[in-house]
């Protein structure tokens, strides 16, 4: 599983749960590291926002709505 301290705003990520077979995944670029994800308590809380959907805009994913996604769905990269 990604480390919080491994992530930034910026990087580019894939989405990839464990329900999901070895060929399916959605690429994203993390938007936002929310304050409540660095809680150590709770795995519930390691999450980040990531924006999927963005008709291509890249350079302005900023601009687009994120989903909070838990860090153990994510990888670092895209495919």
């Amino acid at each position: 599983m990604l480390k919080l301290s491994d992530l930034k705003v910026g990087d580019k990520v894939h989405y990839q749960p464990q329900h999901y077979d070895g060929e399916q995944f959605e690429n994203g670029i993390i938007k936002e590291i929310p304050g409540f994800a660095a809680d150590s308590r709770h795995d519930f809380y390691k999450c980040v926002r990531v924006v999927y959907n963005c008709a291509g805009d890249w350079d302005n994913y900023a601009n687009y709505t994120s989903a909070l996604t838990n860090l153990r769905d994510l990888k670092l990269g895209w495919c």
